[in-house]
């Protein structure tokens, strides 16, 4: 019998390991949990809820943590792009995802409802991060698979845009097969 956390059928989402990668990390650095929080300047019992899978985090709350533990906000939310290289930009990158989210929505010809309904939410949720609000990890990786692009790139500009899809063979080996 599998787990409950196990999403059947289908790849289970990248956040879901941001518990364990941020649990790990921390400890790696000897840092406590409180002290983590009140280094990140988030309330003193976050990390351990965090850490427990009882509350996902904000983007900013990422960027955040991943900048006192000098890794990436991309690998520490979603376990994408190199971990262990501070980076510069930490800080504000999130703040962008507003003009990422409507770039690539009007790009796609996608309306607010289209792509509120491929992510399993409404049009006002995507007007309201388009208008600037800061979103949980579920949230950034349920529009990123909407839009179809890589979840560190909406969330924080780092990493691949598009998402690299995998054909279950080349082109060529189907044509072979086919003669």
């Amino acid at each position: 019998m599998l787990p409950g956390h196990v999403v059947r059928g289908r790849k289970n989402p990248l956040h879901w390991k941001f518990p364990e990668r941020l649990r790990k990390t921390r400890k790696s650095r000897d840092l406590t949990a409180v002290a983590l929080s009140l280094a990140a300047g988030i309330g003193r019992g976050s990390v351990a809820l965090m850490e427990s899978g009882e509350r996902l985090p904000r983007t900013s709350t990422v960027e955040r943590l991943a900048a006192v533990l000098e890794v990436s906000p991309a690998w520490l939310a979603f376990g994408l792009a190199d971990g262990v290289v501070p980076d510069p930009g930490i800080g504000q990158r999130w703040k962008a995802i507003a003009a990422r989210t409507k770039d690539i929505r009007d790009t796609r010809g996608l309306s607010l409802s289209e792509v509120g309904r491929r992510a399993n939410s409404s049009a006002a949720a995507v007007r309201a991060l388009e208008a600037g609000s800061d979103p949980t990890l579920d949230t950034v990786e349920a529009l990123a698979m909407a839009l179809a692009v890589s979840p560190t790139w909406l969330a924080f500009g780092m990493g691949l845009k598009e998402i690299q899809r995998r054909t279950a063979r080349p082109a060529q080996q189907q044509e072979n097969s086919a003669t």
